[in-house]
């Protein structure tokens, strides 16, 4: 048995694009990316490949997702040409009034029913095509085995080392032998790889109502939260018919983030001149419209993101005051795939937290605080904010991409612009500098330094601060994404930011 592949140390080009005809898959992880380009071979769905992939993050990408976090993936159907997202999102306890002050938000106060379970067992009852427990014999065997830390995993995990280590069972596994992991070195997750044993064999419901749930309960009311085994068992997925949005340029979108088709319809109605200030000001406009006036409820939404309510606010875009917001901080993954029917499966999973949430973990899972789904989050989400979206033309798709961090917004609308409006191919785009989120409490929007000095001044005179960055920095995102041709060539990308791999066959 071939050994997990490991991420470079630096871009392959190899792994920054590749094209394909059958199937397309790109990931922030080679080993994720193998697991599903596996899975489609193997004559599975879009849908499987996503969740082999995904699977095999929440192991080797530990920081990012887990299995007690959530899972939104969105797919499309050929043969209905309409797409619908599948979503396990957790919630907060029923005895949890969510008026957390700050002892609070690192207790067991902040643990949610974790939902990603539920969301990639009622994907695959839909649209899977292999059995359950093949979409974890990657996912086990890098738990059971191991694999390679590099400098990515190593860096988060460092700024959250004061977490990762304050209770017995994560010290166990980011502390052997009493220090911290380092790059280069091995890391096996025993209890991980049981409970993924289990996982397979047993499913959800050893999850939901088993020792699993138990043993998730019991870790978090001992530090004092308050979930039950009955919020538990109330865990359930949410399965979402999408409505086509149209955007200015002939374009339609599918996501659930119908903030993207405001900002696609005002890059369009803008024009090409004054390309970075104008782009940062359509994100910050977009973003406080979407606080007050994008209703909650997508099937109600269309309306306030048509290109006419686009046409409105461009005045305001082009001639108003900056106008800064907070950003969150919290960890994601993002993929994308394609099979052989031309079933296209994008969105991203996470945990919705930052690192190792408040260090507690159940049966070598970690527990995430998801603080944003409290009555009381640390920053406000505007509707229609989302992780991915999948551009159509005529009716055909042209264009599916998804991105994590705290940046996903902004990542998947500069790599939209780029493709959809100003012809770059894919692999083109993810190589341009980006701006991206400000780092909470912080009001400040990154942007890549080598974007250039004199564009900088520019934003920085017309009352827009920003913040430089080195390039390539890993929290603007990473772009995964598949561009269709019209003679049915796929054409994959892997952000070199964050050192993942696209692959087809």
């Amino acid at each position: 048995m071939s050994e997990v592949p490991a991420r470079p140390s630096r871009p392959d080009p190899e792994h920054v694009a590749a094209t394909g005809r059958r199937g397309m898959i790109s990931t922030s992880h080679p080993a994720a990316t193998r697991a599903g380009l596996a899975a489609l071979r193997a004559g599975g769905s879009a849908v499987d490949a996503y969740l082999a992939a995904a699977a095999v993050q929440t192991v080797v990408e530990p920081t990012m997702t887990t299995l007690a976090g959530g899972l939104v993936v969105t797919v499309y159907d050929p043969a209905t040409g309409q797409s619908r997202a599948m979503a396990g999102v957790g919630a907060p306890p029923a005895a949890e009034d969510g008026d957390l002050d700050e002892a609070a938000r690192s207790s067991g106060r902040t643990v949610v029913t974790p939902g990603w379970v539920r969301g990639a067992h009622a994907a695959w009852q839909e649209w899977g095509r292999l059995a359950w427990s093949e979409l974890f014999t990657d996912a086990l065997r890098a738990a059971r085995e191991g694999f390679v830390v590099d400098q990515l995993l190593y860096g988060w995990a460092f700024e959250y080392r004061t977490v990762a280590g304050r209770f017995k069972a994560g010290r166990e596994v980011w502390f052997p032998d009493g220090r911290m992991f380092g790059v280069g070195e091995v890391l096996r997750q025993p209890a991980l790889a049981r409970t993924i044993e289990q996982l397979a064999e047993q499913g959800p419901g050893y999850f939901y109502e088993g020792d699993f749930a138990r043993r998730y309960v019991e870790t978090a009311r001992a530090a004092g939260g308050r979930i039950t085994l009955d919020d538990m068992a109330a865990c359930s997925a949410i399965d979402l018919p999408l409505t086509s949005l149209p955007v200015a340029g002939g374009y339609e979108l599918h996501t659930i983030g119908p903030l993207h088709a405001l900002m696609l319809s005002l890059a369009h109605l803008a024009g090409p001149d004054d390309r970075l200030y104008r782009m940062m000001r359509i994100v910050e406009e977009s973003w406080q419209y979407g606080l007050t006036s994008i209703p909650r409820d997508l099937n109600e939404a269309a309306d306030a993101v048509s290109p006419e309510a686009a046409e409105k606010l461009l005045r305001q875009v082009m001639e108003g005051p900056p106008r800064p917001f907070d950003a969150m901080n919290m960890g994601t993954n993002a993929i994308v795939v394609a099979d052989e029917s031309g079933m296209i499966a994008y969105g991203t999973h996470s945990a919705s937290s930052t690192a190792f949430g408040v260090g507690l973990m159940a049966e070598g899972v970690i527990v995430p605080r998801p603080i944003t789904l409290y009555a009381t989050p640390m920053v406000p989400i505007p509707a229609g904010w989302a992780t991915s979206l999948l551009a159509l033309r005529d009716g055909r798709p042209v264009f599916a991409a998804a991105s994590p961090s705290i940046s996903a917004l902004q990542n998947v609308f500069q790599n939209s612009v780029n493709v959809l409006q100003r012809g770059m191919s894919p692999a083109e785009s993810v190589h341009q500098p980006m701006f991206g989120a400000s780092h909470y409490p912080s009001r400040r929007p990154m942007v890549e330094a080598t974007i250039g000095e004199e564009a900088i001044a520019e934003v920085e005179r017309r009352g827009l601060g920003v913040t430089r960055v080195s390039p390539w920095e890993p929290e603007m995102g990473s772009c995964q994404a598949i561009a269709f041709t019209a003679d049915g060539l796929l054409h994959g990308v892997a952000d070199p930011r964050r050192l993942g791999r696209a692959a087809g066959h």
